[in-house]
């Protein structure tokens, strides 16, 4: 499963950072004139400090550090140091070599190299939260594979490279699990369980919907039973749909007796390409190429425009038996940022050449088909059936 970065991966765009560097005895390219070698460690004097009292100077860190206020050349007291531009100047002049790679240059060369160049040079990983050091060399490669790196799962959860592994085990919608119904282990979103143990999985007991028959099975063996028990389902229901009468002409049922059930869900989408273009061309009406296979059935999605106001409709193409649904449209943001809900609030009794829809604003048709000037409409159907008690 691969995860994307977030949408500016901003730990790359800092400065890559080096551990100290400096210019060690060893890599000074022949001896080390007495002008630019510190008298008290016998460095090199990038960091010079003149004595303000005699004009020596020695490295920073000595200045800093003397147990006494004496220059170690003269003995001379002396009370304050200044900055010796002059003789820095001139130990970035010496001739010098990297330890590290080899590269040959002048002492500033060779420090800028290491600064911005040198493969082998130590440096830190750029990633927030993260102490690591390395070689330059291998600075990428690390980053790349870092725990403190920004990742994206494809639920959208931002995180890091470390958290992610739990964010998936535990929480991600997106994740697959396996189907905890024993004999099933299909994978399934962890999101999608529920909708799957309920209404896909072969493997999960069920009871007959048909009043009075009492059979119980798995969801796979429910096909059979019912063509097995057809004869005895037909009479089932003959006799419950005369006890539903008898009970409505004596005045034993009541409205509170009676609840919808909500069943599977589907989605399906629908493309209405050239939308913009088309109507800046005069067109009023536009139905989007068919999709079968959903609940046995073919549907269409159309556009009409009736005076100023758009109407979007859903149309059963073909089914031979009707369909009572919960319907909404969404009108996909072309940026997958939110979608567009327009939802129908009745229970359709959907049959087929019949088309049923509501208005919706043309500035959000016209506002989420600026993606290509293609209009993408998913219309999400859930069945709906009635039960009584009695």
């Amino acid at each position: 499963m691969a995860f994307g970065r977030w949408t500016v991966d901003r730990d790359l765009k800092r400065d890559i950072r080096t551990t100290p560097i400096g210019i060690a005895n060893d890599e000074i390219e022949g001896r080390l004139e007495d002008e630019v070698e510190c008298p008290v460690c016998y460095t090199i004097l990038l960091t010079a400090m003149k004595i303000a009292a005699c004009a020596h100077s020695i490295c920073g860190t000595c200045a800093d550090t003397l147990p006494t206020k004496r220059c170690p050349k003269c003995r001379t007291d002396f009370d304050s140091v200044s900055v010796d531009e002059e003789t820095r100047q001139r130990a970035g002049e010496v001739p010098a070599k990297c330890s590290l790679c080899g590269f040959q240059g002048k002492v500033r060369d060779v420090l800028q190299h290491k600064k911005a160049d040198c493969t082998f040079q130590t440096v830190y990983c750029r990633r927030e939260g993260c102490h690591d050091t390395l070689q330059r060399g291998l600075l990428y490669q690390h980053e790349e594979s870092c725990d403190y790196k920004k990742v994206t799962c494809l639920c959208s959860y931002k995180t890091i490279q470390m958290d992610l592994d739990r964010h998936l085990k535990t929480d991600c919608a997106t994740h697959p699990i396996q189907c905890p119904v024993p004999g099933c282990g299909r994978p399934v979103e962890r999101a999608k369980v529920a909708v799957h143990i309920t209404q896909e999985c072969k493997q999960t007991v069920a009871s007959c919907h048909v009043p009075g028959c009492g059979f119980v099975g798995r969801a796979k063996d429910m096909a059979g039973h019912a063509e097995e028990f057809a004869k005895k389902h037909v009479g089932l229901l003959s006799h419950y749909n005369d006890r539903l009468k008898i009970g409505l002409v004596e005045g034993k049922l009541q409205r509170s007796d009676a609840s919808l059930a909500y069943g599977e869900v589907k989605a399906i989408l629908f493309t209405i390409p050239y939308f913009k273009r088309e109507v800046a061309m005069g067109t009023t009406a536009f139905t989007s190429p068919s999709r079968k296979d959903v609940f046995n059935a073919e549907w269409q999605v159309s556009l009409e425009n009736q005076g100023i106001v758009w109407y979007v409709y859903l149309c059963l193409v073909s089914r031979a038996d009707p369909l009572h649904l919960k319907v909404m449209f969404l009108l996909q943001s072309p940026d997958r940022g939110e979608d567009h809900a327009i939802c129908l609030s009745e229970t359709l009794e959907v049959r087929e050449n019949k088309k049923y829809g509501t208005t919706v604003p043309y500035h959000k048709l016209t506002e989420y088909s600026d993606h290509g000037d293609q209009l993408v409409v998913k219309v999400l159907m859930q069945k709906v059936s009635a039960s009584v008690k009695m």
